[in-house]
């Protein structure tokens, strides 16, 4: 049995207040196109399908559409609830859409939700665990308490009594580390403290784990428990990092094979550094770029209207930082701010900034604002 595995979509989603409605329709379309090409038997969507609890109808129409194609090449496929998504309204008409073989698990309402399926080798179960918190296992088990996200998860397996000698696959949307590590990035949402962790380990007796929520594609402990990622950078820390989609073939109960597919999109997110004129100079040559940029711009000097010259030759540029070298404190003499002076204040302020001192006119002037200043007052 071949599946594909993909995870947050976050569909409808914005990065510095541009849409990336656009690159995700080309995502879904380059996911068509290579379940077309592969004929995979099911498709597993490990959460955060869409990025906020009440998404923009353009984006619930745009997955949609992408279920429908899906379903029109007979995949099954297995959807569940992230910690972005709003369980109520992903499982609607739900009970229908399970009779075309499109199962959704928003909740975990009476328990893990769970689909068979069979293929030349024998039965595979399918399970679904979405996003959950402590509290919703508490008040369906009653009888026990977990005090953690790791002892929730616990509890709920071992209330399905799982029959680990046939192959079992899991959908899981939740910060599963592996001995408390696991590779982050800057567009997901963080906790306080690790206390919504659960162990990779938690789940090595299943044949294989999707794992949703973390956006690089990863292994936890061993290579049956993955994350797949994002299918695109939705922050610039992940731009080094291959998308894609992650494809499982099952065999006989213990023998899996993967692979990767990557995807791309036409407009790159990129990162590009230096002075503000070589910059320019570049994208001159180049003759400008769509892509999604962030610039980092390594000027010492004041600039005019820096974004709108970058804008010109960049025009999808997302964010302007000037390159700042943090001033060590460790020779600094720290001004006193209750007796300092304010121009005194100012001064040191502009130094660790610009990293130089005011020259003399710029003392004059600061002298003469400042006392203009005090007369007024």
């Amino acid at each position: 049995m071949k599946l594909f595995h993909i995870s947050d979509l976050h569909l409808g989603k914005r990065i510095y207040e541009f849409s990336m409605l656009e690159e995700q329709r080309e995502l879904l379309l380059e996911i068509l196109r290579s379940i077309d090409e592969e004929q995979p038997q099911a498709l597993l969507i490990s959460g955060d399908i869409y990025d906020k609890p009440v998404p923009p109808t353009e984006a619930v129409k745009l997955l949609d559409d992408f279920l429908t194609e899906v379903s029109k090449r007979g995949l099954h496929t297995y959807l569940i609830a992230g910690n972005h998504d709003s369980a109520q309204r992903l499982e609607f008409g739900k009970e229908i859409f399970g009779r075309e073989s499109i199962h959704i698990s928003g909740s975990i309402g009476e328990g893990l939700a769970h689909v068979t399926e069979t293929d030349e080798y024998g039965t595979v179960e399918i399970w679904l665990l979405p996003f959950f918190k402590p509290a919703h296992v508490n008040a369906l088990l009653r009888e026990e308490e977990a005090s953690s996200y790791a002892a929730a998860a616990k509890l709920l397996l071992e209330r399905e009594k799982i029959d680990f000698s046939k192959r079992n696959v899991i959908l899981v949307h939740q910060f599963v580390t592996w001995r408390g590590a696991a590779e982050r990035s800057d567009s997901e949402t963080l906790s306080l403290g690790g206390v919504d962790e659960i162990d990779a380990g938690l789940f090595f007796d299943f044949d294989y784990v999707a794992l949703g929520h973390l956006h690089n594609p990863q292994k936890l402990g061993r290579e049956t428990v993955r994350y797949a990622g994002s299918p695109m950078p939705y922050s610039f820390s992940e731009i080094r990092r291959k998308k894609g989609i992650t494809v499982v073939e099952l065999k006989e109960k213990g023998v899996v094979s993967l692979d990767f597919i990557p995807l791309e999109t036409k407009r790159q997110f990129r990162e590009i550094k230096g002075p503000l004129e070589e910059i320019l100079a570049a994208g001159r040559e180049t003759g400008g770029s769509e892509d999604y940029i962030r610039c980092i711009l390594t000027n010492s000097e004041a600039l005019l209207d820096p974004v709108g010259q970058l804008r010109r030759i960049y025009p999808n540029l997302m964010t302007l930082e000037f390159e700042q070298q943090a001033a060590s404190f460790s020779d600094e003499v720290l001004l006193d701010t209750e007796t300092a002076r304010p121009e005194e204040l100012f001064a040191r302020f502009f130094e660790r900034q610009n990293e130089k001192e005011l020259d003399e006119t710029q003392k004059k002037l600061l002298e003469c604002i400042w006392k203009g200043t005090e007369e007024k007052a």
